[in-house]
């Protein structure tokens, strides 16, 4: 085998061109060409950042190659070409496999397949684009343990979630045989944005959907008939995207995926402005994964270059840090502004935030009797954001949860149904650690150790960790609540070290509520004659001990401090005060933030004083807060739901550099 590469990896576009098989042209005729070409409809590196393409003749490799960091400046750029030449015995069969992952080898996510030959006398264009309706389509093979399984080359060894002989297309699985005689012949132009190589125009996602209108599936006519996906479009022409939760390409307030026009795999127009779409597009809609579609007025824009916000095809690929082609202009989120994370989310209610990423509550609606459905879910997305894992899924009112990445786990209490439950981080079946709790509601995690409120029992609790992943176990609880305490109704918890702090909200428009402390062993009252505390954050020093406990009082507008450093707990001090509706509450080694719920702020103030500081505004009742070392993170809660209780989906999990 001989293998010729033309191009560079600091291309604007990356041509590979790989002989099939040494020697003379094929007996049989004229020598012709196979030109794979790659393309996404996602964003790089936030949705895939690991690409592998192997390819075999007759189950001997001719091609493996893996690039990593997409999206940047040493990469390869989409879409990129690979060519094969016709081999000397034409009837061979050609396998050549796409792998796509997102933080790494292991993370993969998508597979595509093609099993094929390569026409004689010709160049045939077979496209095989890595889509987000394949997302989830493939994953890496694991022993019993959990462990990795590799070939002995050191590659992952990936599962196809589709039955043998068949692949991901448009989020179906359908045969991989494809026969090369119904190829088109290849154009460059028809795969670089009508130019070359890098000449081309690329389509301006978020600014082309900037004025859309969103539509819906017809979802009787899908419920009649899962084969039978279709929407209304408006008159002439039009692009359309998938209104995604976090995949795809965002804006500062939505994620689209834009779909191909006039093809199987994104969209057609029928008569009656009947826009045809793949099953898989309605089957997601109804399971609640997607928001809906946006679908924009097609045409020239004036601030951009010419076209680049025409009928979007497999001709027209996305412009971003990762387009191979020099025309168009990139709209990416502004970094001033808030950044999603996820959108489309129902009224999410908690938040942590990892080095392995950032994990929330999707909250829970309510039937026409205002009880609550199972149907809350835990949801994970890497922090540069991305469409979420569900690590939990009809959960009956989840409250609140920790991330233990050490066990590699995720803890959660369910309100409705008095369960405090576990789930490995990788994904699997959900378990119950305790049940028969008084309605649980916050908690903490700190070493071992985990920490619990139940609202109505007026418990406060604390049990030991042992085991990890779908393992782990929790020990004897401990009750750190003061015996025959007057203060009712523990809200949240947060701890560090030995010590444990939580808030008792009381009664609302009632100065009853209170904040207490486990502190060396002693169960102290840190304050009482509080206005509805509910959020509380722990001030940790460097070396994981708590040195003062903050909190917020959410009819008060007050912001609070007391110490934990000395001997004994210091005076509880107001640090703020007229901040309206107080939300949620964190602490970094200069700051504290907290957002205001009635305002729709996000506010920060330097911890030995001065004045607040709005850092993001016109927030839809912004709820919990989170910070790292370079960023701040928080929920938006969204709007009320419509009178019938439809929710609104229009929670977000959003972040902003410091």
């Amino acid at each position: 085998m001989r293998a010729k590469r033309t191009g560079s990896r600091s291309m604007a576009a990356v041509f590979l061109a790989i002989a099939g098989a040494a020697g003379a042209a094929s007996c049989s005729g004229e020598r012709g060409q196979l030109m794979v070409v790659f393309q996404t409809d996602m964003s790089l590196p936030k949705d895939v950042d690991t690409i592998r393409v192997e390819a075999t003749l007759e189950g001997s490799i001719v091609y493996d190659e893996t690039f990593e960091r997409l999206g940047s400046e040493d990469s390869i750029r989409l879409p990129a070409t690979l060519g094969f030449l016709t081999p000397d015995d034409p009837s061979q069969a050609l396998r050549v496999r796409v792998i796509a992952s997102r933080g790494g080898k292991e993370g993969v996510r998508v597979l595509r397949e093609v099993l094929t030959t390569v026409p004689e006398g010709r160049t045939a264009t077979l496209h095989m684009p890595i889509q987000f309706l394949c997302d989830g389509s493939a994953d890496v093979e694991r022993d019993a343990q959990g462990n990795v399984l590799r070939d002995a080359q050191g590659n992952v060894l990936v599962k196809n979630s589709c039955p043998e002989g068949e692949s991901c297309v448009a989020g179906e699985c359908k045969p991989r045989e494809i026969d090369s005689r119904s190829l088109p012949e290849f154009e460059a132009r028809a795969v670089f944005g009508g130019g070359g190589e890098s000449d081309g125009l690329c389509f301006d996602t978020v600014r082309c959907f900037a004025s859309a209108t969103s539509a819906q599936i017809d979802r009787a006519r899908y419920e009649a008939n899962p084969e039978d996906c279709v929407a209304t479009a408006p008159s002439g022409e039009v692009n359309v995207a998938l209104l995604t939760q976090g995949g795809g390409i965002c804006g500062e307030s939505a994620c689209y995926v834009p779909l191909d026009a006039e093809s199987d795999a994104g969209f057609r127009v029928e008569e009656g402005n009947v826009l045809r779409l793949p099953a898989a597009v309605c089957k997601r809609v109804t399971e609640g994964k997607l928001a809906g579609l946006a679908i924009a007025i097609a045409g020239e824009d004036a601030g951009q270059s010419a076209g680049t916000c025409r009928t979007k095809g497999t001709d027209l690929p996305t412009c971003g840090p990762w387009s191979a082609l020099a025309g168009g202009q990139y709209t990416g989120p502004d970094a001033a502004a808030p950044i999603p994370v996820a959108v489309a989310q129902v009224h999410p209610v908690s938040l942590r935030v990892t080095a392995g990423g950032v994990a929330w509550i999707s909250g829970t609606t309510f039937d026409e009797a205002g009880m609550a459905r199972d149907d809350g879910e835990l949801k994970t997305a890497p922090q540069g954001g991305g469409e979420p894992l569900v690590l939990g899924a009809a959960q009956a009112s989840p409250r609140d949860l920790v991330v233990d990445e050490a066990r590699q786990v995720v803890f959660w209490t369910n309100a409705a149904d008095g369960t405090l439950r576990a789930a490995p981080l990788a994904g699997g079946e959900p378990r119950v650690l305790l049940a028969d709790l008084k309605q649980p509601e916050g908690l903490s995690l700190s070493g071992d150790a985990l920490a619990w409120t139940e609202l109505w029992g007026g418990g406060v609790f604390r049990a030991t960790l042992s085991g990890e992943g779908a393992e782990v176990a929790l020990g004897t609880p401990e009750d750190l609540a003061q015996p025959g305490s007057a203060f009712a109704s523990p809200y949240r918890v947060a701890s560090a070290g030995d010590v444990v702090c939580w808030t008792y909200q009381g009664t609302l428009g009632r100065a009853d509520g209170a904040v207490a402390c486990r502190v060396r062993g002693e169960t102290l009252t840190v304050a009482a004659e509080q206005l509805t505390p509910r959020e509380l954050a722990l001030d940790v020093d460097a070396q994981g001990n708590a040195a003062a406990v903050y909190w917020a009082s959410f009819e008060g507008g007050s912001v609070f401090r007391a110490d934990l450093s000395g001997e004994a707990v210091g005076e509880p001090e107001e640090i703020a005060s007229d901040q309206g509706q107080l939300n949620g509450i964190a602490v970094d080694a200069e700051h504290v933030y907290w957002t205001r719920r009635d305002e729709g702020t996000v506010v920060r103030m330097p911890k030995d004083g001065g004045a607040p500081e709005a850092l993001a505004s016109q927030q839809t009742r912004p709820g919990d807060v989170a910070v790292d070392e370079t960023t701040v993170y928080w929920i938006n809660e969204g709007s009320p739901d419509l009178e019938d209780g439809t929710p609104v989906k229009d929670g977000a999990v959003l972040k902003l550099a410091k």
